[in-house]
């Protein structure tokens, strides 16, 4: 090379040095390793990755920004967790994770978060045993990721989708989870769940010993529970639709010693059973709520597991369409009522509106009778519907064997379906309604 192609040479490289702004790294050679990218990338800067695979497993201890333009893939080798951030103000972004190990006890997942103020935004994470897990880690933004775990044929065996332990104030919003383990909120508290997805998973969302947390226009489709409430108070959940669990245990929500729970304007289609409710309310004095939800073609719309002692849950405006079994009681003390009950529409209601106010002049009343054969041998609800049945409840109505005892009544039922509109699925359901007020 001659002294003047040298003097033009370093002339462009200079002047390509000055325009190239200070705060981004650009990197598309795959041989070389992130992690040395990472640690000669300056705090605030932002690592352009381009269409090319770089291996972790990576440690991230500075706030900075990666990208990968949707075309860069981080491959964790089987190794232990792809991506780990241990800084506060770290954005993932745009991002194919993939590979991580394999060991539960490690909890080897595509993303591990110990720290705060974080963006995960845009990645698609796939064939890591957990996806995104987040412990002791505040005001997180989670955002339009797609999850799924390990292609283990036992749902058991994959790791969660989204795992929260100990974390407050995140946000989580239009992630999708798919062919993953759960969604767990676990001991944390004022999270903001919206617009997830969960499909051919175990739990859509598994809350436990959570409070304060909500959820808004969740969809789950084809899991074995959509939404379970375990040992959690002052939870809401809105606008949710949940369809097809339909396994022989499949729940579309589930309270297990729940307390001060709102569940308004969901639908739940084709479950096994809709609504399980155990022990809920738990706290004494405390009640859960079920206002505009809509149950329709459910083996069982609601399962009470619950001692009349805590029988302070409410159910207002809901539609009870195509269910096989609107209602079943199993606990102590079961020749009490369950519930109170006002202006739900069910299907099978045969009462008159003759004043024209569109509720039913008599009460709607469901009975239990003692020697109830499906309530002794819930086996052969598979033959509900046949002729033999039908028979039988018509004789069992017309002349009782045993004293009936009433678990249910709503006094003004609808004579026709509660219709939602967009106001109606759209609006913020007020505090005063989902507080224990009077019903």
């Amino acid at each position: 090379m001659t002294r003047f192609s040298r003097t033009i040479f370093l002339s462009i490289a200079l002047l390509l040095a000055i325009l190239l702004p200070a705060s981004s790294v650009a990197q598309s050679a795959h041989h070389e390793s992130l992690q040395n990218i990472i640690n000669r990338a300056n705090k605030n800067s932002v690592i352009e990755l381009g269409k090319a695979v770089y291996y972790g497993p990576v440690i991230i201890n500075k706030p900075i920004t990666i990208d990968g333009n949707n075309v860069a893939v981080i491959d964790g080798a089987g190794k232990g967790t792809v991506i780990t951030v241990k800084s506060n103000h770290v954005t993932i972004k745009n991002l194919i994770i993939r590979n991580s190990g394999a060991h539960g006890w490690s909890m080897d997942a595509g993303i591990a978060i110990f720290s705060s103020k974080n963006n995960i935004i845009h990645n698609r994470i796939k064939n890591c045993l957990y996806g995104i897990v987040l412990k002791k880690a505040n005001f997180n933004r989670i955002v339009d990721n797609n999850i799924s775990s390990k292609a283990y044929k036992e749902t058991g065996l994959r790791g969660d989708g989204v795992r929260l332990w100990w974390s407050n104030y995140n946000l989580l919003k239009n992630n999708y989870m798919h062919d993953a383990r759960d969604f767990v909120v676990w001991f944390s508290k004022h999270n903001r769940i919206i617009g997830e997805r969960s499909e051919r998973s175990r739990y859509g969302i598994h809350f436990m010993y959570s409070n304060y947390d909500t959820v808004t226009n969740y969809t789950g489709n084809k899991n074995m529970v959509g939404i379970y409430l375990m040992y959690v108070k002052h939870v809401k959940i809105e606008n949710a639709t949940i369809s097809n669990n339909n396994n022989v245990t499949g729940i579309g929500i589930g309270l297990k010693d729940a307390s001060y729970v709102l569940i308004g304007n969901t639908k739940i289609v084709h479950c096994t059973r809709a609504i399980y409710l155990h022990e809920s309310p738990y706290e004494p004095g405390s009640r859960c709520r079920f206002i505009d939800d809509g149950f329709y073609y459910n083996g069982i719309a609601l399962y009470f597991n619950v001692d009349a002692t805590r029988n302070q849950n409410l159910f207002s405006q809901n539609n009870f369409i195509g269910n096989i079994k609107d209602i079943e009681v199993t606990g102590g003390m079961i020749d009490h009522p369950r519930g109170f009950w006002k202006n739900n529409y069910w299907d099978r209601y045969r009462g008159f509106d003759e004043n024209g106010d569109g509720f039913g002049d008599v009460p709607y009343m469901v009975f239990r009778f003692s020697g109830s054969l499906t309530g002794d041998y819930p086996k052969l609800r598979l033959f509900n519907g046949s002729p033999l049945f039908l028979f039988i409840d018509f004789i069992k109505k017309l002349v009782p064997f045993s004293r009936p005892v009433n678990i249910l009544i709503d006094k003004k039922p609808l004579m026709k379906p509660y219709k939602y509109n967009d106001q109606n699925l759209s609006r913020v359901i007020k505090e005063s309604e989902w507080k224990d007020a009077n019903f």
